[in-house]
């Protein structure tokens, strides 16, 4: 039986372009100019997701959004590592279901929409700028991402493709009224909220740097543990742990009527 197609919106998918040289010749590969080309048309028609290299195998790894199958060949007619022979090249559907896609799947219109596509970054208004660089790199893991000398700009986050904390420091020139409402945004609650694999660990860490743990870690009500702590200016922040709500947890260990003695016990989540 043929599906015929049905009016309206189509949904939108990701495909996987990947390239791997094998045997090709190095100086049949795309420049970097080439490259750039080829990929700022695919941002600017708000197809692409994320490109990169690949190291093992060697070759290019590219992500991008299209209606179809057939669409997404269309898309790559002006993929310049498709013009490399004896290079290994293949299209693949990526499956957001198994492995999560992270991005808006909806192409923009033509004009655009105004829909929100990314959560880019969060200011986070400090005293001391290298301080607090200090602080989020050796402390809470994080690395810069953008840095203009210039400006005193700054991006930091915890890896490629996440939201960034932008760390800024007020500095008079700005004028009024924009200074002083910076300036009272310092060492208050961020309401910004991390996810950790181990509230007890990170306390630990928080500890042994010497900075501030506002509220010790316990369990929640909606599962899971959290902490609050502080960076050096005081600007707080939850981290949690998920988990389990302790009913659920309660339920789980409850022997049901008839169930076997060989079944293996669910183990408990500490408090």
């Amino acid at each position: 039986m043929t599906s015929r197609s049905t009016p309206g919106r189509k949904p939108k998918r990701i495909y996987a372009r990947l390239f791997e040289v094998g045997a090709a010749d190095p100086e049949t590969l795309p420049t970097p100019a080439q490259a750039r080309e080829f990929l700022g048309r695919l941002a600017q028609a708000g197809r692409l997701v994320c490109h990169g290299p690949l190291t093992n195998p060697e070759g290019d790894l590219l992500l991008f959004r299209a209606r179809e199958g057939d669409e997404a060949k269309r898309v790559l007619r002006i993929d310049p590592w498709a013009q490399v022979p004896a290079g290994r090249y293949e299209l693949v559907e990526w499956n957001p279901t198994l492995l999560g896609s992270g991005v808006n799947l909806d192409l923009p219109p033509a004009r655009g929409s105004g829909r929100l596509t990314l959560l880019q970054r969060v200011a986070v208004v400090v005293s001391d700028q290298a301080r607090a660089i200090g602080f989020y790199h050796d402390v809470l893991g994080f690395e810069i991402r953008v840095r203009d000398e210039e400006s005193g700009y700054v991006e930091m986050a915890l890896g490629k493709g996440t939201a960034a904390l932008s760390l800024v420091a007020p500095v008079a020139s700005w004028g009024e009224p924009y200074y002083s409402e910076a300036k009272a945004r310092i060492g208050t609650r961020t309401g910004i909220v991390f996810q950790t694999d181990s509230v007890a660990a990170l306390e630990l860490r928080l500890h042994h740097f010497d900075a501030a743990v506002t509220e010790r870690p316990h369990s929640e009500p909606w599962g899971g543990r959290s902490l609050r702590f502080t960076d050096p200016d005081g600007n707080e922040f939850l981290a949690f742990e998920p988990g389990l709500p302790a009913s659920r947890v309660d339920a789980a260990h409850r022997r049901v009527p008839g169930r076997s003695r060989d079944t293996a016990a669910i183990p408990q989540q500490s408090t």
